[in-house]
């Protein structure tokens, strides 16, 4: 390939009659090499990037971010990559830290995540401008001479600012394997997903209409910074000027997309759980102060203070009882996503009555979220002392207590669609931002007596080896309680809906009855990565209908509830239909499967289903059973497994994993 470009090039200034104008021009390409740059070393000396290359044909250059957390993640990937490739012995792998970051910076990833490889600092961005790196990760592969084979993401994790479980493509190994076969990069470019390099620099003592102490700083602190603060459950703080000049003009995006703050919803009824949301004018603003140059403006007399990270503890106070698990859960660095269950024992003798009901995580980096149920505690005895369940899909490194979740737990779960009393029932649950569910007043959520908490985790890995000991804060029901009525929470499963064909965008619609008069307190969408969209709308029996929620941006990552400033009196005879929009084409970033595939209904992430919870008030004598749902998922779940085995669909896994015998009582 170079004979052919020397060719190339000794024609075309032959035709031009210009050889030297030519050879300067080549001459000049050179010296653009990203190898010509210099950069910094921890101890401050700087040294000509090139000089690193240890006589090696390819060099890896990580361009990351200290703060960043994919940057974080990155660093174990991509030295795993490597190794995993068989490449470790025969490619470079140089981290280049962009921006603000410093030497402080560097030993902390040195420490935190156990860098082995060389660690730089790029403070101009002179690297990364001329690469025309955008955000941090981004992996370039360079030849000898600095020429760019590769560039863009270590994997497709990640395709958007968000979570998802599995890798689909290994776009870096992929890469170094052509590479070191001599053969051309068949995938040359990808996009990167991550954290802003500052490419536009802040002026902070330029004069504009907008300044950030006056007029920005405030609108962030308002609709922002309850997540995006040092403690909070965001990935990067909006705290000071200096994290809103970096981030500013990706909130902007984001903002503007709907996507930030995450959990936007639309109701006919009052919502007392809806995020705070940026007017037009306060997203104008933001823009406008941007264009300006970012002027800092003069501070406060008094600094304003950072709203609290943690509302939900605040406003509860003092919980009247803290329950942990057996013990704590250690996560590898890297792998797929983690579900596991864990029980809370209770030792309960009676029934209790609990005004709130709060799960705390103990590692908010790695808890995604959780569900939280009540459960026979001698069920749950049984089912934990099963030695299949509890090494189930635990990788190298991971270790704790609980079980792991098999297709429907289908060996386990005996579900009596008749019966009125059952083994088991959802309470609540967490997502970022939310983790309290509390009984309107006059009211309380009933733990019946013989039962512990079940909580089920969604762990997602940092990069690093983490431990994760979270708790549940249970605060008991005072005053005058209604003893006729109780708290519940049920489910809404389309029994219609077993399978989402590939290269299909398709709307789906069921209809739930409501069996006897009660009150409705929450409502929690729910769906996995096909679905974009979720809709429910009561249907009264005379025939109005009221929206009750449009979920418009449904995001796995956020699985919020929603409660309603004053519940919602619903008739006997109304009806609550249920529609979710799904995308199983390329188009979605969601999407697990590249290029898609055939998805089934099923409880793994990368199955679907539409299962939205509901809370309500209702009639402790009612015969209303309220298990059906959860029974029609069970029995859907079953022939979605044999489906998905008998069409070479599922993961061996599902192929091991417990199925119900012909002697056990099925629904």
């Amino acid at each position: 390939m170079h004979t052919n470009r020397i060719a190339l090039l000794f024609f075309a200034t032959l035709f031009s009659g210009n050889l030297v104008q030519g050879q300067e021009a080549a001459a000049n390409r050179a010296s653009d090499s990203p190898w010509e740059f210099s950069v910094s070393q921890a101890d401050g000396k700087t040294v000509r990037l090139g000089s690193l290359v240890a006589g090696k044909k390819l060099t890896v250059l990580l361009l990351i971010g200290a703060d960043c957390p994919l940057s974080q993640k990155a660093v174990t990937e991509a030295a795993e990559d490597l190794v995993k490739a068989g490449a470790d012995s025969r490619v470079n792998l140089l981290g280049l830290l962009v921006a603000r970051d410093d030497a402080l910076d560097i030993d902390r990833l040195r420490q935190e995540f156990k860098v082995r490889f060389p660690l730089l600092l790029d403070g101009k961005n002179q690297v990364a401008g001329k690469l025309g790196v955008k955000v941090v990760p981004t992996a370039v592969l360079l030849d000898e001479a600095g020429q760019v084979l590769y560039q863009g993401r270590i994997n497709d994790r990640v395709e958007k600012l968000g979570k998802r479980s599995t890798v689909r493509r290994h776009d870096l190994r992929e890469a170094i394997l052509d590479a070191l076969q001599g053969n051309p990069v068949r995938v040359a470019k990808t996009e990167a997903v991550g954290c802003p390099v500052e490419t536009r620099p802040a002026m902070p003592g330029a004069k504009g209409t907008v300044e950030y102490h006056r007029d920005i700083q405030p609108m962030l602190y308002k609709h922002c910074a309850v997540c995006h603060q040092a403690k909070g459950v965001a990935p990067f703080p909006l705290a000071d000027y200096e994290d809103a000049t970096l981030w500013a003009e990706t909130a902007i995006d984001l903002i503007e997309r709907k996507i930030m703050p995450p959990g936007q919803a639309e109701s006919d009824f009052p919502l007392a759980d809806a995020p705070s949301t940026p007017t037009t004018g306060e997203i104008d603003l933001l823009r406008r102060w941007v264009s300006e140059g970012m002027p800092r403006g003069a501070p406060p007399a008094k600094s304003p203070e950072l709203p609290p990270f943690d509302p939900e503890a605040e406003s509860l106070g003092k919980p009247d009882l803290v329950l942990r698990p057996d013990g704590p859960m250690t996560l590898a660095a890297t792998g797929d996503d983690l579900y596991r269950f864990m029980v809370f024992k209770l030792n309960l003798d009676r029934e209790l009555n609990l005004r709130a009901l709060r799960f705390v995580p103990g590692n908010r980096k790695v808890v995604h979220h959780t569900l939280v149920w009540w459960a026979d505690s001698a069920s749950q005895a049984r089912i934990g002392s099963e030695k299949e369940l509890q090494k189930a899909f635990l990788l190298p490194g991971d270790q704790g207590p609980g079980y792991g979740q098999g297709p429907m737990l289908g060996k386990f779960l005996k579900v009596d669609a008749k019966s009125l009393k059952p083994q088991f029932e959802q309470i609540g649950g967490y997502a970022p931002g939310h983790g309290c569910w509390k009984a309107p007043p006059g009211y309380a959520i009933n733990i019946p007596a013989k039962t512990d908490l079940l909580v089920q985790f969604h762990y997602h890995r940092s990069g690093k080896v983490e431990t994760d000991f979270s708790s549940v804060e249970l605060y008991f029901a005072k005053g005058k309680i209604d003893a006729d009525q109780g708290l519940r929470t049920t489910n809404i499963n389309d029994e219609r809906f077993l399978l989402m064909p590939p290269n299909q965008r398709r709307r789906t619609h069921c209809t739930w009855p409501v069996e006897d008069d009660c009150q409705l307190v929450t409502i929690a969408p729910h769906g996995h990565l096909l679905t974009v969209s979720q809709s429910l709308t009561l249907e009264r029996p005379d025939g109005t209908r009221q929206n009750l929620l449009h979920f418009p941006n449904y995001d796995f990552n956020w699985q919020l509830g929603y409660s309603f400033r004053t519940p919602i009196s619903v008739a006997k005879g109304s009806k609550i239909h249920v529609s979710a929009v799904m995308d199983n084409t390329s188009a979605n970033p969601n999407n697990p499967n590249k290029p898609p595939q055939p998805v089934f209904m099923g409880e793994s992430t990368k199955d679907e289903m539409v299962y939205p919870f509901l809370t309500i008030v209702l009639p402790k004598k009612s015969t209303w059973n309220l298990q059906k749902g959860f029974a029609s998922l069970y029995r859907s779940g079953i022939l979605s497994a044999a489906l998905k085995e008998e069409f070479g669909l599922a993961n061996p896994v599902e192929k091991s994993a417990p199925v119900p015998t012909a002697k056990e009582k099925r629904p």
